[in-house]
């Protein structure tokens, strides 16, 4: 046996290099050996009554004097052959394989105890069953444990993309990390379309408004729905709802817990490992400022565990870091309250800088804030329906068509001047009623007119076609008060035409005060009471009169 495991420990030798367990057993055959020379007999009969006990207190000593002396556990040699080399001299790695190195050297004890009765069950049966009993599920469940009372991810997370099939690409993606510069990448993002498995998509929406007035949610749900309608599975994280505190810079991920952030939040629990195992991450961001906002880059700046703190250099241009784990691809989606596409040229240039060959698409929409007014119906049923074929259409070749994208950004119909005039109008009313825009829309409202020409321009907006269908009829107002002037609509079986002036037969005039007015147009006075009262007065086909509401507002009113 002696001469066994010297041959064994020079192939060890050659090889790699000599385990714990190798050293401390040929240290135990060279005792025996040297025993045997000098007390044959005495020593033959222990060896033969307990020669399971020698492996055991092998066992034990090769567990339990080497940390004690002050060298590594002996689980490292183990450990170490699948996990980073970044990770190996770090404290919790390092904790870890001490916790269970000295647990195994309790079990070896036992071991030692339990064999000291000289049986087959005890020398044998008792110990490998608490070896694979009680050892083998330790070793499995023990590592997770105790990062999850850290408040870390579990090995699978922590381990991913660190394997021989890591791809040492730059970051299609930038933590924000201080003092470098954003990773890219050296080489295409894998190929996220022809998969065997379902593509993953995490999409990531970072608007603090919720359903119903999120326009970013509502292209977001859109896009998301076509991913699903080409066989991708989604799932929509809204990160208002979750806790993602801002990175502190401290590099604890890169030095002490490589990969692990030191931060006990949803970012590091949850969203870090979604993200990445994902294939394809939509970063949604209303924008702020001309770019992404403060939601958003502090999910970004969070990924700064995915890299390794090395310098590379890309270009002879260009520093970088490695990455730690694989890049998913993105999709940047973003919406505007300004008509101009234009707007969104800060944000593209970063994401474009950011993302590098990673950026599978960017859609924006500019006049967002026009989806859910009424009046822009059929354009906005457009763009959704443009937007659920762009999710079709990433899931399916990895970009979206120009035809498409022509769709999803397509300009608002009338001029500048309009749609400003109406824009501020919306806002003034706001201002005057010490309402937000949420409050506005939950109670229906309408902008106030301030002029006969935004009158006309509100009353055209929120002409209902329906309720004035089969009608020809020209409607007359005559306003005094602080705003004087007339002006008058001319309705012909669905369609209206607003005029300034006197109408050369009208059908219905309504004189009245312009604010007495404005505020039976907004909802805020009774027209009815008011005509009762004598503070407005009517003349002509009064059938008109009680069909205002039918020719104006109802289901089309404007907002």
């Amino acid at each position: 046996m002696l001469a066994y495991c010297l041959i064994i420990l020079a192939l060890a030798w050659k090889w790699d290099r000599p385990s714990y367990f190798d050293w401390t057993v040929s240290a135990y055959f060279l005792i025996v050996t040297v025993l045997l020379f000098i007390w044959p007999a005495s020593t033959g009969t222990v060896i033969k009554r307990y020669a399971a006990t020698g492996i055991y207190l092998c066992l034990f000593a090769a567990s339990f004097l080497p940390p004690v002396l002050g060298f590594a556990p002996f689980t490292l040699q183990y450990a170490r052959k699948y996990a980073p080399q970044s990770v190996w001299e770090t404290p919790i790695f390092v904790t870890i394989n001490r916790i269970m190195t000295f647990t195994w050297a309790g079990i070896f004890g036992v071991c030692i105890l339990v064999s000291l009765y000289p049986s087959i069950v005890t020398q044998a049966v008792v110990p490998i069953t608490i070896i694979i009993g009680v050892g083998v599920p330790f070793n499995i469940r023990f590592p997770n444990h105790y990062l999850k009372r850290l408040g870390l991810p579990p090995l699978s997370v922590t381990m991913a993309g660190t394997g021989s099939e890591t791809v040492r690409t730059e970051a299609a993606l930038s933590p924000g990390n201080r003092g470098s510069q954003p990773v890219r990448h050296e080489e295409p993002v894998r190929n996220i379309v022809y998969k065997e498995t379902a593509m993953k998509v995490l999409a990531l929406n970072s608007s603090p408004r919720g359903e119903g007035i999120s326009k970013t949610g509502m292209l977001l749900d859109a896009l998301v729905a076509g991913f699903s309608q080409a066989g991708a599975v989604v799932e929509t994280v809204h990160l208002r709802k979750k806790k993602v505190n801002n990175c502190i810079g401290c590099y604890t991920c890169w030095t002490k817990t490589p990969g692990i952030c030191i931060h006990k939040d949803d970012m590091t629990a949850e969203l870090f490992p979604k993200w990445v195992e994902a294939d394809v991450v939509v970063y949604a961001t209303p924008l702020y400022h001309f770019t992404m906002n403060a939601s958003m880059k502090a999910f970004i700046e969070r990924t700064l565990p995915a890299l390794e703190p090395s310098l590379i250099n890309r270009d002879l241009k260009t520093t970088t870091h490695p990455w730690r784990h694989k890049p998913p691809a993105s999709v940047v989606l973003s919406v505007a309250g300004f008509p101009e596409l234009s707007v969104f040229d800060g944000l593209s240039r970063y994401v474009k800088f950011l993302l590098r060959d990673g950026l599978l698409a960017e859609i924006y929409r500019p006049a967002a804030e026009t989806l859910n007014s009424p009046q822009f119906a059929d354009m906005t049923k457009e763009i959704l329906e443009a937007t659920v074929q762009a999710g079709r259409e990433i899931a399916e070749s990895g970009k979206v068509s120009p035809a498409t994208m022509q769709k999803i950004t397509q300009p608002l119909g009338g001029d500048f001047e309009s749609f400003a005039q109406m824009a501020n109008l919306f806002w003034k009313t706001c201002i005057r009623e010490g309402i937000t825009p949420k409050e506005f829309h939950d109670r229906n409202m309408i902008p106030r007119p301030d002029s006969i020409d935004t009158f006309m321009k509100i009353m055209s907006l929120g002409f209902n076609p329906a309720g004035a269908a089969n009608t020809k009829a020209v409607i007359q107002f005559n306003f005094s008060g602080q705003i004087e002037g007339i002006c008058h609509f001319e309705i012909d079986n669905g369609k209206i035409n607003a005029k300034e002036g006197t109408a050369p037969k009208a059908d219905l005039i309504v004189e009245s005060p312009f604010e007495t007015w404005m505020d039976v147009t907004t909802g805020k006075s009774d027209g009815r009471q008011l005509f009762m009262e004598q503070k407005c007065k009517a003349s002509g086909d009064f059938s008109l009169l009680l069909r205002l509401k039918d020719l104006f507002g109802g289901s089309n009113r404007a907002d």
